[in-house]
């Protein structure tokens, strides 16, 4: 067994009673109060951490340490309502914090239904066509969600995290192994990318991430996506929105835009395959040699289709080296 456990908060404001490791942890009824609930736990390390919200802003942050602490801050009387249904639960250094389980059947049948217009093509039916049917049943999922409940959650660095939401911004900040993270509809912001994998989807919004070396899958049914680094195997899809990765430095990026512009900056001194469509709009590629780049330093292979809109493949500008 490991000496997991809750620790009161030493704040005044509202907080939950603590809660026996392993056991599913209700809110005090200060919910009624103003305030957020707060729950704490210790881990050994670094946490599995599954977090699930109907409509709100989600914020993670992973820091040092080996603190979980997990905030709900309802909005109004819904969201009152709501939060004394949620549950957060930790044990064995696995962190839930779930939504009421038929709002959330819901919820993640309509974003199955978004993700299968979009990749299917064996139906003949048209990108905009499989886009919009997507987009009509995601929203039918996110509309009628009742109440509002921000949650902020702090995890040891290192940690793997899935976070779910219905209708609300997500916004991850630190060091983590993995990421996937959803939203029917908001705006996903990523800080830096999971050591090893990062998967973002929202209906809805934009998609903002910062360096990411390991494997990325980023998709918005409408909003643009802006990638800081690439250095891994990349793929990037919008139906209606613009997408700009500002250095990819090496690894396979894969991008598609149903209508909107794309923009992709490569590192200099990486040596790069292009494989460029667009059916409506301007190709412009002006890359220059590697500046003395030899065979075995880094390649990439790019990959971009635009329904509509231009495709732009330039290169980087140097990146200025710390002294």
């Amino acid at each position: 067994m490991t000496d997991q456990h809750p620790h009161p908060h030493p704040h005044p404001h509202p907080a939950s009673s603590p809660a026996s490791p392993g056991s599913w942890a209700a809110p005090s009824s200060a919910a009624d109060g103003p305030g957020p609930i707060v729950h704490e736990f210790t881990a050994t390390g670094p946490i599995d951490a599954t977090i699930q919200n109907l409509r709100g802003d989600v914020v993670l942050r992973a820091e040092h340490g080996t603190a979980v602490r997990v905030e709900l801050r309802p909005r109004g009387e819904a969201g009152r309502e709501l939060v004394e249904r949620m549950g957060v639960r930790f044990e064995a250094d696995r962190l839930f914090v779930d939504a009421p389980s038929e709002s959330a059947q819901l919820f993640g049948g309509s974003m199955a239904d978004l993700l299968r217009g979009l990749g299917d093509e064996s139906g003949g039916t048209s990108w905009s066509d499989r886009l919009a049917t997507g987009l009509r049943s995601a929203r039918r999922g996110v509309e009628g969600l009742a109440g509002a409940l921000d949650v902020t959650v702090l995890v040891p660095r290192g940690s793997r995290v899935v976070l779910h939401d219905g209708a609300g911004d997500v916004r991850v900040h630190g060091v983590l192994d993995q990421v996937e993270a959803r939203t029917g509809a908001g705006d996903l912001s990523v800080e830096r990318g999971g050591e090893a994998s990062t998967r973002l989807t929202t209906g809805t919004g934009d998609i903002t991430i910062g360096p990411a070396t390991g494997s990325l899958s980023a998709t918005t049914g409408t909003g643009d996506v802006v990638l800081e680094r690439s250095a891994g195997r990349t793929s990037i899809t919008t139906g209606v929105g613009d997408v700009r990765v500002r250095s990819a430095h090496s690894g396979h990026l894969s991008v598609r835009s149903g209508l909107g512009d794309i923009t992709l900056h490569v590192a200099p001194g990486t040596a790069t395959h292009l494989d460029l469509a667009t059916g409506l709009g301007d190709r412009d590629v002006r890359l220059t040699p590697t500046d003395g780049a030899s065979e075995a330093e880094r390649t990439l292979e790019v990959e971009a289709r635009a329904g509509k809109g231009d495709l732009r493949v330039l290169r980087a500008e140097p990146t200025p080296q710390t002294p």
